[in-house]
């Protein structure tokens, strides 16, 4: 009987760890990134309800109005930042940095000052996207959950959370789930994708969706109209719109990375920043008769799309946007960039509508936002995926693909956010769970017990050793360390032997032990060495030198820094 239990125990065990496999997934998909999304979509609705309300306000103002809300916009983020001791102002990149950093998280306390500053950017009227701080607070609910019931998922499940949220607040301020989920899982990397958080990802940005669009509606956020036929001749328009996106977007990823490192003092940039843009709303209000240079741009995108705009206005509108949110980040405003991008590939692609008209004067503005937002991110499916939930127009979207990847190819290595990286490093996790006895030295030379410390030091010296296994016939007594011999007087080495000095409290390793386990033994016992054995044979030495090479490669594969 005992022999028939014990046959099966190993099943018994296979099958309790499968079922708290599954009891696990189903916590962290269904429970946790449905919470998550719930809270992010609530949290993404009271922010756009009440900034959103002000900036319409701010837009409806006289020319004097719109030259000084932005220009004091900057300013005040500025002092802020100043107050609070505080000069980062990233929201997106914020998500992608942590995402990286090992042990990474997005706090509360820095949501609060990001948000904050973020509501007077965009509020003021600045140039910038609500989608930055939607996803910095959907990745900071994340991670909060995350903390919070840290004790039910494992540490890989940790950046999951907060690609969840990020995910939700994509999901939540575009009205687009499947936007929310790709752009989240594509914007860490340049070529590759953060998959492990697929699922949760799916259940966080459809809960997000939900709840966001019950309390806002379901209207499409850029709903275009017309129909969505089109001809070979719109594809290769379509190809060449890609081809001008992808080099207009990497001129404009050059202009960003470098707007932040102006040779000025913070404030003589700030404030430089805040007189251009104010000069700029004159020449809009007698150019477009209209703000356009301001806001997130939906606005800039509907005017754009009228048929009796010149190529010149067109044009002009182009480089005035480009602009005013180069001067936004250049002042320290706080706001996202993926609506900027789109903004100026609608206006791309209305002029080549002008240049090269298509037969559905739809296609290139819609198929430019796909082109322009895929190169600018580097998120090409997230584009593809906008185009087809926020426009309404899924029937674009083999004109959008074509155009998207023709963009990514001119794009090269260049991305509007500096802290992605162009691949996922290899998995650092199972180097911390390494058996012992993959990093240990093997079939070290041993001391037999019986030796004096004249001879056990004279030996190991000859072997370049400062640690030494002592046996006693062939199993295993204690370690010997060189620096606990060199305490005792040089004159009693001759009566002393190994097994009087060899340190006996620190127990050997077994070879299946991991990395982590000993490194965390080694330090507690302030010992720099530990034998590995099996069945009381020694075969194998460790010494912390070797664990703390380990833990410099997993720094090294999870740095905090750009790529």
């Amino acid at each position: 009987m005992n022999r028939r239990v014990g046959k099966f125990t190993p099943s018994l065990d296979r099958a309790g760890r499968q079922a708290a496999d599954v009891a696990r997934t189903f916590h962290l998909t269904l429970v946790l990134s449905a919470a998550i999304g719930v809270l992010t979509g609530l949290g993404v609705a009271a922010f756009d309800a009440g900034v959103d309300h002000i900036l319409g306000v701010v837009l409806d103002q006289n020319v004097v109005v719109l030259m000084a809300a932005p220009a004091l916009g900057l300013v005040t983020v500025a002092v802020l930042n100043a107050t609070w001791g505080d000069g980062d102002t990233a929201t997106t990149d914020a998500y992608v940095r942590a995402y990286h950093q090992r042990g990474g998280r997005l706090s509360l306390r820095a949501l609060s000052r990001k948000v904050t500053s973020s509501a007077i950017t965009l509020a003021s009227g600045s140039a910038l996207g609500f989608e930055g701080p939607s996803v910095l607070i959907g990745g900071t609910i994340g991670s909060a959950v995350d903390e919070r019931f840290a004790s039910r998922v494992r540490r890989d499940d940790a950046k999951v959370l907060m690609v969840a949220g990020a995910a939700a607040g994509v999901a939540a301020v575009f009205k687009a789930p499947l936007t929310g989920v790709i752009f989240a899982l594509e914007v860490p990397y340049r070529a590759d994708l953060a998959r492990r958080a697929l699922l949760p990802s799916l259940v966080a940005a459809g809960s997000a969706y939900v709840t966001y669009v019950a309390i806002v509606g379901t209207k499409p956020l850029l709903s275009t109209g017309g129909s969505a036929p089109f001809n070979l001749t719109d594809l290769g328009g379509g190809l060449l719109l890609g081809l001008a996106c992808g080099v207009l977007a990497r001129i404009g990823a050059w202009a960003i990375a470098h707007a932040k490192h102006l040779p000025l003092p913070p404030i003589a940039r700030t404030l430089l920043a805040a007189s251009m843009i104010a000069a700029l709303a004159p020449l809009a209000h007698w150019w477009f008769d209209a703000p356009l240079h301001l806001g997130p741009g939906y606005e800039a995108i509907h005017w754009a799309a009228a048929p009796d705009r010149t190529l010149v206005v067109l044009i002009g509108l182009f480089a005035i946007r480009a602009l005013s949110t180069w001067l936004c980040i250049s002042g320290g405003g706080v706001g996202g960039l993926f609506i900027p991008l789109v903004t100026q590939g609608a206006i791309v692609g209305s002029i080549f509508q002008h240049v090269a008209p298509a037969s559905n004067t739809q296609l290139f503005p819609t198929v430019g936002i796909a082109a322009f937002l895929g190169a600018g991110y580097r998120t090409p499916l997230a584009g593809v995926a906008f185009v087809a939930e926020a426009t309404g127009q899924p029937g674009f979207l083999v004109p959008a693909l074509l155009a998207a990847a023709a963009a990514q190819i001119i794009m090269g290595r260049w991305s509007f956010s500096v802290f992605q990286r162009n691949e996922r490093l290899p998995d650092v996790g199972p180097l911390a769970h390494l058996p012992i006895a993959e990093i240990m030295s093997p079939n070290p030379d041993s001391i037999d017990a019986s030796l004096t410390l004249d001879e056990a030091v004279t030996t190991m010296l000859a072997q370049n050793r400062r640690w030494a296994p002592v046996v006693d016939g062939t199993t295993y007594f204690g370690l010997l360390a060189v620096t606990d011999v060199v305490r005792i007087p040089r004159s009693e080495w001759s009566n002393m032997i190994a097994r009087d000095v060899a340190r006996t409290d620190l127990l050997p390793a077994a070879p299946d032990d991991s990395v982590s386990y000993v490194t965390t033994r080694l330090r507690a016992s302030d010992s720099g060495a530990v034998a590995v054995t099996t069945d009381g044979r020694v075969i194998g030495v460790v010494t912390l030198r070797d664990l703390t090479n380990i833990e410099v490669l997993l720094d090294r594969l999870s740095d905090d820094g750009p790529p």
